[in-house]
């Protein structure tokens, strides 16, 4: 996709006279002013305005013949976190939240997101935008486009929009339309249409736009993995078949084909996974779609791995390949096609349909997507192993930092987090950080997903007294780790400050030490930890829980701890909330614990630790079975921050006994370095 220099005028009869808005004359390069250019050649960055890059969407608008356009956070592959060539959302918005839809229409651009990022959008839109916060009583996105469209023409990029959501929008504006036309049968109350169009808009006016990353492909070896690649397809294949009565199953969900061909990549910052789709049928080979950029396959997978694959069974193709022309040829005549309901984009859908096929949505999720989350025991033996060398970096961090600060020392947010990653790349088998490190100090701590830019003007120094909020995590060989501690070193924090602190303190203990049936779902489980700051009027705007890979993204499903606040109708009204929030929490399951507090523009507490659920230790009534969570990370909890009279004598023991595992697991590994071991001790004696 090249970017068009200089843009066709716009049609003249679109619903009527065109609006000024549209006019390309109004439109010229922000560096050199010529008039009908876009952009020039060598155009500087740094002048194009939020109000050019609207006003540029909006002709293209008018190319495509649509009313809106649709500009999504994700890839082609519903992936969180996005490499840089497919941050659309961002350039377009200049919001760099992980999380968010933009809606340019046009008249009005707006961003949708959620109360994790109101701050973090509010400091980073201009005036062009207007924030459109999700809270529970506030319409969703289908509704604002419902109101606001009617009757016209709202374009989408099909290879990212899901399938399953152009159908619930579209049954759901029919529906609502159909009511409207009981009084007023006029064609102002037509729904609105989406319309998959042939380019992506936002690529057509991105000029530096980074190039498509295409880096090689390794193999994960059987023995960190657990287990071997003809063995998953089989368990797969069972699932597809005997479960969902389909024929093949499409894959496009970059981790869960990591996982099944046992592969990891490094294509998307933090993640190791790497450009691909899958498509497994249920008898005959398995197909694997690579080198988004070039379709150069050699480049990507060397000969060991491909080798190795071809033994399992794993015919490769060029990414290009999966298309509309070339995917029937691998299915079954009026093949039934399994895809998973949120990740299967309008585009993929179409290419099974146009082959004479159809597509077969799962409930919920994908059985890779299901397997994937429930590790086996090679898989927790590398996560203990790994959650234990990340605590080592994070124990020595901390440390250092407060031996630091109470010299005077000075340090800015960007430098502590790189400083950070300077005790991480000395630990055995780390390969990257699992995501970018949250440093943030005083005010920027109520942020909750906070990035610190070297040099911004709202990058803070760390002083004594001041909070500091570290959210950080490694990827390595073995295991993925995601662990958040707050501290203050110096000077005594406020009353205030150990209140909403030891709050969060008894909100984590709360879960960690939860013990529960087989079967108990998220939904349930997250009262543990909001319960305690519940009592005292507080609450926070995040889950308490996510699924954590193992050497693999550091947020995954299909279950997640969250929705205890949330109102029970608006669960009731939304499928998705629904399946995520009844999973049920299995043996095997790793994820965070991380209930937290935040006071806007002053400070915010989180702390967060990795756990896997095992067997109950305590035996029941042997009428059920009871699950607890064993807590892999081993990194104290801030004493100053702690009021100890607040807590519980069963909250005390979960306490110390959780230091005592730290001291105990952590110290053989510190060895010689005497300022960690001595700063260890100190931070878990016992209360």
């Amino acid at each position: 996709k090249t970017f068009p220099r200089r843009i066709s005028p716009p049609p003249g009869n679109m619903a009527g006279a065109p609006d000024p808005l549209f006019e390309l004359s109004k439109l010229s390069c922000p560096c050199c002013y010529r008039p009908g250019v876009a952009f020039c050649d060598n155009v500087d960055m740094a002048k194009v305005t939020p109000a050019h890059k609207i006003a540029l969407l909006r002709v293209l608008l008018c190319e495509e013949d649509v009313d809106a356009y649709i500009c999504l956070s994700q890839d082609n592959h519903s992936s969180e976190y996005v490499s840089s060539c497919d941050e659309r959302r961002s350039y377009l918005t200049n919001f760099s939240g992980s999380a968010g839809v933009a809606l340019v229409t046009r008249s009005e651009a707006m961003l949708f997101t959620d109360s994790r990022y109101y701050l973090q959008a509010g400091n980073q839109l201009s005036s062009d935008w207007r924030l459109m916060k999700q809270e529970p009583s506030d319409p969703l996105i289908e509704d604002v486009i419902f109101d606001k469209l009617k009757g016209k023409k709202v374009g989408i990029d099909p290879y990212q929009f899901p399938n399953s959501k152009f159908i619930l929008w579209t049954e759901k504006w029919t529906k609502e339309s159909a009511k409207l036309k009981r009084k007023d049968p006029s064609p102002s109350n037509n729904p609105p249409s989406l319309v998959p169009l042939p380019r992506n808009l936002v690529d057509a006016m991105w000029p530096t736009r980074p190039p498509i990353p295409q880096n090689p492909v390794k193999l994960h070896p059987d023995s960190l993995a657990g287990e071997s690649v003809p063995s998953k397809l089989g368990r797969v294949r069972k699932a597809v078949s005997e479960e969902s009565k389909a024929d093949a199953i499409i894959i496009s969900a970059l981790d869960q084909i990591g996982w099944l061909f046992n592969l990891r990549g490094s294509d998307i910052m933090c993640n190791p996974v790497f450009f691909s789709y899958a498509l497994v049928t249920s008898e005959g080979a398995a197909h694997l779609f690579l080198g988004r950029r070039d379709g150069n396959v050699d480049a990507v997978l060397d000969d060991e791995a491909r080798a190795k694959l071809g033994k399992s069974g794993v015919e490769i193709h060029a990414y290009s390949d999966f298309n509309a022309e070339f995917l029937p040829s691998l299915l079954p005549e009026k093949a039934y096609v399994l895809v998973e309901k949120g990740t299967c984009s309008v585009a993929i859908a179409e290419c099974v349909e146009r082959g004479g096929g159809s597509v077969v949505e799962t409930e919920w999720c994908s059985p890779v997507e299901l397997f994937k989350a429930k590790k086996n025991s090679a898989e927790i033996a590398g996560i203990r192993d790994s959650a234990r060398r990340d605590s080592v970096a994070v124990v020595r961090f901390l440390a250092w930092l407060e031996e630091e600060v109470l010299a005077g020392k000075v340090y800015r947010e960007a430098e502590l987090a790189n400083i950070l990653n300077t005790y991480r790349l000395q630990v055995e088998g780390f390969v990257d950080e699992s995501f970018e490190t949250i440093s943030s100090v005083g005010r920027n701590s109520s942020v909750i997903h906070y990035k610190a830019e070297a040099g911004a003007e709202d990058e803070l120094e760390l002083k004594a007294g001041d909070v500091y909020l570290l959210d950080s995590g490694g990827q390595y060989i073995d295991g993925t780790t995601d662990v958040t501690r707050t501290v203050c070193f110096g000077k005594e924090p406020t009353e205030a400050q150990r209140a909403g602190y030891t709050a969060c303190l008894k909100g984590h203990i709360g879960l960690g030490s939860a013990r529960f049936p087989v079967g108990t779902c998220g939904l349930v489980l997250d009262a543990f930890a909001r319960g305690p700051l519940w009592q005292k009027g507080l609450d926070y705007g995040h889950g308490t829980g996510h699924g954590i890979g193992a050497y693999m993204n550091v947020h995954e499903g299909p279950f997640g701890i969250s929705g205890s606040s949330r109102p029970g109708n608006l669960i009731r009204k939304s499928p998705f909330a629904q399946s995520m929030l009844l999973q049920p929490i299995l043996e095997g399951y790793y994820m965070s614990n991380e209930p937290g507090y935040y006071v806007d523009g002053e400070f915010g507490f989180r702390i967060e630790s990795d756990c896997v659920t095992v067997k109950s230790s305590e035996p029941g009534d042997g009428k059920k079975e009871y699950l607890q969570f064993e807590t892999v990370t081993k990194v104290p909890m801030s004493r100053a921050l702690t009021n100890s009279l607040d807590l519980s004598e069963e909250e005390k023991k979960w306490l110390n006994d959780y230091h005592s595992s730290c001291l105990k697991e952590l110290t053989p590994l510190l060895k010689e370095d005497n300022r960690a071991n001595i700063w260890l001790k100190r931070m878990c004696a016992p209360y």
